[in-house]
């Protein structure tokens, strides 16, 4: 690997200690928690918790000081007080500590002389004894390869995907979130205050990384911004990379300098130069779910034409507006091909076979709806189908029955396995707790079937327009 290597060892450490563990505290305080991560998650390697009045902790020993740990120590996790980092800091230099990640907080970020005077106090010590540092105020590295984790429910299993990440509060939903999306990560990093690894180094890094596919970031504010810019076009040249800006609006800035301390930077600046790199830009972290979820699960289509399956009139219409308003075609399909679609049915009534399909009641007939399918899909003139499933048009039901969603579902998972026609599915209408369930469950058989679901038509159009623009920018 060529690149910034120097990071490999930040992300796959070989031992990891804890400072700040209570064995009398709950296991859900935050010291605890990562330790619990660890061993949930099975960290590769020895774990040590840290107190000066030892003890145990879940089975494993708890030593004094970090200088105690008996063999080679590559990474700490600080959950002490600010005052105490100093330090901690020194006796890591002379353990051979290679990093330290701070979830302690009280630095720069809370916009007094004496916070920014500690950080640089920390950062000095640590540049002196050849120490690392992640923070401070930040939860750190997630990285399924090796078990490290900040969080004991998170996936074990490694994915395509990269997220560096400015908030710890977002890093854990967006990792919470994406892994309900089907979104897997090769790595994650909350980097808070960015004293010392920054998102310049971070994108850098993760560029070169032959693990890394997809590149995700959120990020408030630059170190750089001459070498970000720099950094995220020779990323954006190489693989995708979305971003997510914080603190676009003046008041959003007023947040992130009590956030972690960072200088914004204008909005028209930032997206002139997210236009320049070939960065795809996202403004919620839901969005960014979406568009994850289609790099990961949807073919690249030859072109931006939908062929759209749906159910009711009403429905129909607004789904084109939105569809077509994003950038999208839904070409009139042609004569032949109608009068084909026509034979499957067993009646017209309410229903057209125009795009998009408005199959009305048919849409229930399994075996009908399956042939309509698989004409459009096999239809040349069409780049992509989309299949929506509204859980809440039905009025005998509340919530659309679970086994009947999933048996109109089977329809177009069945379509996509025989055709390799790229395919999205469109859950929405989620208003009970029971068309929740179901949504889930069919979201996870798309899922197994390597299919993107999306919760909104509205998010689905802007999710393809940006996956079809980006390789379209791509091919010329």
């Amino acid at each position: 690997m060529t690149g910034n290597a120097n990071l490999d060892f930040v992300f796959h450490p070989k031992s990891v200690a804890v400072v700040g563990v209570s064995p009398s505290k709950g296991y859900d305080a935050m010291a605890e928690t990562y330790v619990r991560a660890l061993i949930e998650c099975k960290f590769n390697g020895p774990i040590y918790p840290i107190n000066p009045k030892g003890g145990e902790l879940k089975g494993l020993k708890v030593y004094p000081n970090v200088k105690d740990v008996p063999d080679s120590l590559d990474y700490v996790i600080s959950c002490i007080p600010a005052a105490a980092v100093p330090q901690l800091i020194k006796d890591c230099a002379a353990k051979g500590v290679k990093t330290v990640q701070f979830f302690t907080s009280g630095f720069s970020e809370s916009g007094t002389e004496e916070g920014r005077r500690l950080e640089a106090e920390v950062c000095e010590l640590a540049r002196q004894g050849g120490i690392r540092l992640i923070g401070p105020n930040c939860m750190g590295v997630y990285c399924p390869k090796v078990g490290l984790s900040f969080a004991p429910d998170y996936p074990t299993e490694s994915g395509p995907v990269s997220f560096m990440c400015q908030s710890g509060g977002n890093a854990i939903y967006f990792t919470r979130y994406a892994a309900q999306r089907g979104v897997r990560f090769s790595k994650l990093i909350s980097f808070g205050n960015a004293a010392d690894i920054n998102e310049n180094e971070l994108m850098e890094y993760l560029t070169a990384d032959p693990e890394t596919r997809i590149i995700a970031a959120y990020v408030e504010g630059f170190k750089d911004g001459r070498r970000f810019s720099q950094a995220v076009r020779s990323a954006a040249a190489e693989k995708p990379v979305i971003v997510m800006k914080g603190g676009r609006t003046e008041a959003g800035a007023r947040v992130v300098a009590s956030h972690t301390g960072a200088m914004a930077g204008s909005a028209k600046i930032w997206d002139g130069l997210m236009r320049q790199a070939g960065v795809i830009p996202v403004a919620t972290l839901e969005e960014l779910g979406d568009i994850l979820v289609t790099f990961i699960y949807l073919p690249v289509p030859q072109g931006r034409r939908l062929g759209v399956i749906d159910v009711g009139g009403g429905a129909a219409v607004l789904s084109t507006d939105v569809y077509v308003s994003a950038g999208l075609d839904l070409p009139l399909l042609p004569q032949e091909l109608r009068q084909k679609l026509m034979g499957f049915l067993t009646t017209d009534a309410g229903l057209s076979v125009n795009n998009p399909i408005d199959l009305a009641a048919q849409y229930y007939n399994t075996l009908s709806a399956y042939y309509v399918m698989k004409a459009v899909a096999d239809y040349d003139g069409v780049d992509i189908l989309a299949f929506h499933l509204h859980l809440g048009i039905n009025p005998p039901f509340p919530s659309f029955p679970k086994e009947f969603a999933i048996a109109v579902l089977d329809n177009a998972i069945r379509v996509h396995n025989e055709t390799g026609k790229p395919m999205v599915v469109v859950i929405d209408q989620i208003t009970t707790v029971e068309s929740w369930e179901t949504a889930m469950a069919c979201q996870q058989k798309c899922q197994q079937a390597s299919i993107p679901v999306y919760f909104s038509v509205r998010s689905t159009a802007r999710a393809l327009d940006r996956f079809v623009s980006y390789h379209e920018k791509r091919r010329d």
